[in-house]
């Protein structure tokens, strides 16, 4: 008993020392100590080790557990029993380490040899669970529960996985019924602008060898209306075209965005609650001019400034002056008549 206890401390230091550092040490030390002829007690000394490294808790200790497991199968010996476990701890160290394909492969070669080995079973399990592949798991535990059906870790892992199934199958519904709803949405969209014949700016597709299809525009231009961060476009139940107006000051350059403007509604309709003549002036009005009596509002087309009819309303303006609806939301310039301003950008810019 002495003899192979000294024989094994051996074995374990000629498999800790630096080969590439002592190679002919370590070939004379393999020839005295590598026992051909106990090719199970081999195994058995490469399984102990792996087991010390693996109890450092380490990935360091874990890499070099399974490289002793490794080492430990390598020997081929007839104990399956002894294999399987070898094939089993070292899965467990591939799972702490992140190798979860692994793992799983490892578990199954050991149910080869050892059928019926629970442990095996469930860290396949654990390791389906680690990638995800929620129907690999239920297999597992069904497998495990039909060796023992009363087994509490594979019971309430089944029960578990099945309930997240049922979460991922309702969110997944839920998904695509959000989706059909908003590809609806899109196409009464695009029906409403084809009706009114808005003058809607569509950027120039990636460069592309193959002549686009009506689909794949049809999404740029939703893509494009939909692009601002001050909100979107949205058509109302009856029918109703609700834009982001932005309003320009440039002779403060700043600016409002008026998030839902109506196409039905007026410039003036919004401008008497922004600038009321007895209200409260914006901060930056210190001169309090901007009241609606005295507001010009522009658009301009980048060739000419047009002076907009404020009574108007949004939509009529669209189909009179065709004005370029950039971004999904529509832009003008405010102005009070007669000032500097006025006369700089207008009257001279015109």
């Amino acid at each position: 008993k002495y003899s192979m206890q000294l024989k094994q401390w051996y074995q374990r230091r000629v498999r800790a020392l630096d080969r590439r550092k002592w190679p002919l040490l370590a070939s004379h030390l393999d020839m005295m100590y590598d026992d051909e002829d106990d090719l199970e007690g081999s195994a058995r000394s490469y399984k102990d080790d792996g087991n010390v490294e693996y109890k450092k808790g380490t990935k360091e200790g874990y890499l070099k557990a399974i490289i002793s497991y490794t080492e430990g199968l390598n020997k081929k010996c007839d104990n399956a029993e002894l294999n399987s476990q070898l094939l089993c701890n070292r899965a467990a160290a591939q799972y702490l380490i992140g190798n979860y394909r692994r793992a799983t492969q490892d578990c199954e070669k050991a149910l080869k040899l050892n059928p019926g080995y629970m442990k095996a079973i469930s860290r396949a399990a654990q390791a389906q669970l680690k990638l995800g592949n929620r129907k690999a798991v239920i297999d597992w535990c069904d497998r495990a529960l039909a060796i023992d059906k009363h087994n509490k870790e594979m019971i309430q892992l089944k029960v578990k996985t099945l309930q997240r199934i049922k979460e991922e199958e309702r969110n997944e519904r839920k998904r695509a019924a959000i989706e059909a709803k908003e590809k609806r949405t899109n196409a009464m969209l695009l029906e409403a602008f084809r009706l009114r014949e808005l003058n809607l700016y569509l950027p120039d597709p990636e460069e592309s060898d193959e002549e686009e299809v009506e689909e794949e525009r049809n999404d740029r231009l939703i893509e494009s209306v939909k692009g601002s961060s001050h909100g979107h476009v949205t058509l109302t139940e009856t029918g109703e075209l609700v834009w982001p107006v932005r309003l320009l000051y440039p002779e403060y350059a700043t600016s409002d965005v008026i998030q839902q403007f109506s196409e039905l509604h007026s410039l003036s309709d919004h401008l008497s609650y922004m600038f009321p003549p007895q209200g409260e002036s914006p901060e930056w009005d210190s001169a309090k001019e901007y009241v609606l009596s005295k507001l010009c509002v522009i658009y301009n087309s980048g060739s000419e400034k047009i002076e907009l009819n404020t009574e108007s309303s949004l939509l009529e303006l669209f189909n009179k002056h065709n004005i370029l609806i950039v971004g999904g939301i529509p832009t003008f310039e405010v102005f009070v008549k007669g000032s500097d301003s006025y006369n700089k950008n207008v009257l001279r810019g015109s």
